[in-house]
């Protein structure tokens, strides 16, 4: 099913978000703010996903169980190559949360960098389906 262009607007705005969130990620993992990063990293993946669904589907769940947002986005991307990767990426950013979110131990940068990866992966992914149309 293709999105129409007001679902495809919505998809770009989900990425536009995705890639501000991930760009505020790689500037605080270079300001040593490893906390901040690790939650940037993890609303970029969640945004990266949500352009991700919405360009395939037209539509993305914005349910507050993010354990299904990986099996939405594995569900989405089909018999693409990527597909196992991006569902394990999100699954480990939305493991995170809670830990990152409401937890008592400070984030270290050995935690915070390899969550900023996974957002990497997930948002060029999201651009080369949202923008690059592919």
């Amino acid at each position: 099913m293709m999105a129409t262009s007001e679902q495809h607007n919505h998809a770009r705005n989900f990425l536009k978000k995705a890639e501000e969130y991930l760009a505020s990620a790689e500037d605080n993992v270079a300001a040593e703010r490893h906390t901040p990063a690790a939650g940037d990293a993890i609303h970029a993946g969640i945004s990266a996903k949500d352009a991700i669904v919405t360009a395939l589907t037209g539509t993305t769940s914005k349910g507050k169980d993010h354990a299904t947002a990986a099996r939405e986005l594995r569900q989405a991307l089909g018999q693409r190559p990527q597909a196992a990767t991006a569902e394990k990426a999100l699954r480990e950013l939305v493991s995170a949360k809670g830990e990152v979110e409401y937890g008592v131990a400070l984030i270290t940068s050995s935690k915070a960098e390899p969550l900023v990866r996974r957002a990497q992966s997930l948002v060029a992914l999201a651009v080369q389906i949202v923008r690059l149309g592919s």
